[in-house]
C-alpha cells in the first residue's frame, strides 16, 4: 500500500512540474517600424513560434494570437520539418490555431511564422508603452494558461518631458578655502558652500579672501546643480595699485580708493565699506546693496555714488571704475546735524517777550 502511495505522488509531482511548461517558445518578435510608433500609425510585427520540439504540441490545446491594433491581417504558415504551408490570410483581432494543426510526434519540428499588419488605435496615449500583441495557448475549456503568455510591447510616441526646475543650486570651492563668497552681490557665507534655491538665469559669483586677488566668475543656472572651482592667486609685492580721489559734499573721513588686478573685462567692480556699516549704496541713482557691499559688473568711467543711512548725513561722491578692476572705497558715515527744534524757538520767543514787558514797566 505504501509502494501504491509513493507512485501516486510522484506522478501528482510530474503532472505539476509539466503543467508548470508552456508547450510553445517564441524564438524572434520585431516591431517593424521607420521611427517612432504614433497613434494611427500602420505597423508591421512579426514573430517565429516552435509548437514542437522535441515536446509536441497538446492535440486538446489550442494556439492564440490576440492585438489591440485596428484593422488587423494576419499573414502566417505552419512549417513541419522543413515543410512550408502557407495558410490564408485572417482577419479580426485574434487569430487561433487549433492544436489538431500543431501536434505532431515528439521528434518532430514545427513552428508558426506569422506576420501581422494593423494600424495604432488613435485613442493611445502617446508617451505610454501598450501591448500590442498577446500569444498564449489556451487549455481544453478555452482559458488562457498563465504561464505561457508572451507579450509584445511598444512605446507610443515620444515619453513626456520633465518639466525644468525653476531654480537650481550653485556648489563653489576654492583653493584656498575659507573665501568669502558673493552671490549678485549678496553675501552668502565661505567657501565650501553650497547655495541652493537659485532662480533660473544668469548669475555673477565672486570669492574675497585676504592675502589673495579677488576672483569673479559667471553661472547659468537652469534648474540643475552647478559647480564652480577657483583656485585663488596670492596678492604679490609687484601688484598694481592706484587711486582715485573721492569728494564728498559732506565733512567726512574718506580714505583713498585703491584698486585690486581681476580677470580683464569690459567693466569693472566697485567695494564699499562703511564706518558704521549697513549703508544703501546707491550707484547711478539705482540702489545695488548695503554696506559692506560688492558691486561687480559696473561700466569703466565715473559713477555717482550715495551713501544713505538712518541717523548719518548722506555722503555723495564720484568714483572711476577701470576694466578689469575692483575698486575700493572706505569711509567714516558723518553723523546727522540736529537742528534746533519748535521747543527751543518757543523758548527763545518767550524770553524775548518778558524783556520786552520789563523795558516797558520801566
Amino acid at each position: 500500500m505504501q509502494g501504491f502511495e509513493r507512485l501516486v505522488l510522484w506522478c501528482c509531482v510530474i503532472l505539476f512540474l509539466v503543467s508548470g511548461v508552456s508547450a510553445f517558445t517564441v524564438s524572434k518578435a520585431t516591431v517593424d517600424t521607420s521611427g517612432t510608433i504614433n497613434p494611427g500609425d500602420m505597423v508591421n510585427i512579426s514573430c517565429a513560434v516552435y509548437a514542437a520540439s522535441g515536446v509536441a504540441f497538446p492535440s486538446y490545446d489550442d494556439l492564440q494570437f490576440v492585438t489591440v491594433l485596428d484593422d488587423p491581417a494576419w499573414y502566417y504558415s505552419i512549417t513541419v520539418n522543413g515543410v512550408k504551408n502557407i495558410r490564408p490570410v485572417a482577419a479580426g483581432r485574434t487569430l487561433t490555431i487549433s492544436g489538431f494543426e500543431l501536434a505532431y510526434r515528439d521528434q518532430d519540428e514545427v513552428f508558426v511564422k506569422v506576420l501581422l499588419r494593423g494600424r495604432v488605435p488613435p485613442s493611445f496615449a502617446r508617451g505610454a508603452t501598450k501591448t500590442l500583441l498577446t500569444i498564449q495557448e489556451l487549455d481544453a475549456r478555452g482559458y488562457a494558461i498563465p504561464y505561457s503568455i508572451v507579450t509584445v510591447d511598444h512605446l507610443i510616441g515620444e515619453p513626456t518631458p520633465t518639466p525644468t526646475p525653476a531654480i537650481g543650486s550653485v556648489y563653489v570651492t576654492s583653493n584656498p578655502s575659507g573665501a568669502d563668497v558673493y552671490l549678485d552681490n549678496a553675501y552668502k557665507g565661505f567657501t565650501p558652500l553650497t547655495m541652493d534655491g537659485i532662480p533660473n538665469g544668469n548669475h555673477h559669483v565672486v570669492l574675497r579672501l585676504e592675502g589673495y586677488e579677488e576672483a569673479s566668475r559667471p553661472v547659468i543656472v537652469t534648474g540643475n546643480a552647478k559647480s564652480i572651482s577657483v583656485t585663488l592667486a596670492p596678492l604679490t609685492t609687484s601688484t598694481t595699485t592706484a587711486t582715485t580721489t573721492a569728494t564728498a559734499t559732506v565733512t567726512g573721513t574718506v580714505q583713498p580708493t585703491q584698486t585690486t588686478p581681476v580677470p580683464a573685462g569690459e567693466s569693472g567692480s566697485l567695494s564699499v565699506n562703511t564706518t558704521p556699516s549697513g549703508a544703501q549704496v546707491y550707484i547711478d541713482g539705482a540702489l545695488k546693496g548695503i554696506t559692506p557691499a560688492m558691486i561687480p559688473g559696473l561700466s569703466t568711467g565715473a559713477h555717482a555714488v550715495r551713501l544713505v543711512m538712518a541717523g548719518y548725513s548722506d555722503l555723495n561722491t564720484t568714483i572711476t571704475v577701470s576694466a578689469g578692476r575692483t575698486s575700493e572705497y572706505s569711509t567714516a558715515l558723518p553723523a546727522a546735524t540736529k537742528t534746533p527744534g519748535f521747543a527751543v524757538i518757543g523758548a527763545v520767543l518767550a524770553l524775548s517777550g518778558l524783556v520786552a514787558i520789563r523795558r516797558i514797566r520801566k
